[in-house]
């Protein structure tokens, strides 16, 4: 299996965005009367992207757990996440074995320091890795969100919880269901992926906030000796 097959579920989910409870925890309970109405789901939703708008960048620190049908035990890693609206973001794995996804919005480049390796993608070729950009991106800036998922919320007493189910076939293939919990400053503080086969990404967001960011953050020059691959060919 190539880096690519691995990192492209993650690459959908990761950024999309971003969360603060136990990790592994169990899929939440949605009693009937915790759902927003379609007024209320629409409101929230203005709430999202006027806050977005006001204050386009995002940040915290993670720690993530995957379950494989693949994997004899889960796997626990961490690290940091960067994320400017509309489409740009840095992801960074530190431990166990740390890698860097940075994207400008036009080219992503994914690097594994430990295989002094990298990978380039070009985006806007429309090919499924384009739609799975974008529909991470839209799960974070809200903008599309429309486009691209089925969505339902609940009210929690610390916030809210949004349950995204895919409307696109071809994103169904990597997600089954993408579950966001905001805090009550509406920052993503959790998420909690369903994949097929049964997989599943849960990610804790620790001390998210949206300070300003350099834009160098999602620049990046690999070393002069890395080994550059274009997985898509393109």
């Amino acid at each position: 299996m190539t880096r690519f097959n691995r990192f492209a579920p993650r690459c959908a989910i990761a950024m999309a965005l971003f969360c603060a409870a136990a990790l592994c925890s169990p899929q939440p309970v949605r009693a009937a009367d915790q759902e927003l109405d379609p007024v209320a789901r629409a409101a929230l939703l203005a709430q999202l992207r006027d806050a977005q708008m006001k204050a386009p960048n995002f940040q915290a620190t993670f720690t993530e757990e995957r379950t494989s049908h693949l994997l004899n035990k889960p796997v626990t890693s961490d690290g940091a996440v960067y994320f400017s609206v509309p489409d740009k973001f840095r992801y960074e794995v530190k431990t166990p074995s740390p890698s860097t996804m940075v994207s400008d919005g036009h080219t992503m480049w994914i690097y594994y320091p430990a295989f002094n390796e990298v990978e380039l993608y070009t985006l806007g070729q429309r090919s499924f890795f384009d739609e799975a950009v974008a529909a991470l991106t839209a799960g974070l800036n809200f903008q599309h969100i429309d486009e691209y998922y089925n969505f339902r919320a609940y009210k929690e007493p610390s916030g809210y919880q949004l349950a995204l189910t895919p409307k696109k076939p071809a994103l169904r293939k990597v997600v089954d269901e993408l579950v966001l919990f905001l805090n009550s400053d509406l920052l993503p503080i959790r998420t909690e992926i369903a994949q097929p086969k049964g997989d599943h990404l849960s990610t804790v967001y620790h001390n998210p906030h949206r300070n300003p960011l350099s834009p160098a953050l999602f620049e990046f020059t690999p070393p002069q000796d890395a080994h550059i691959t274009r997985p898509l060919g393109k």
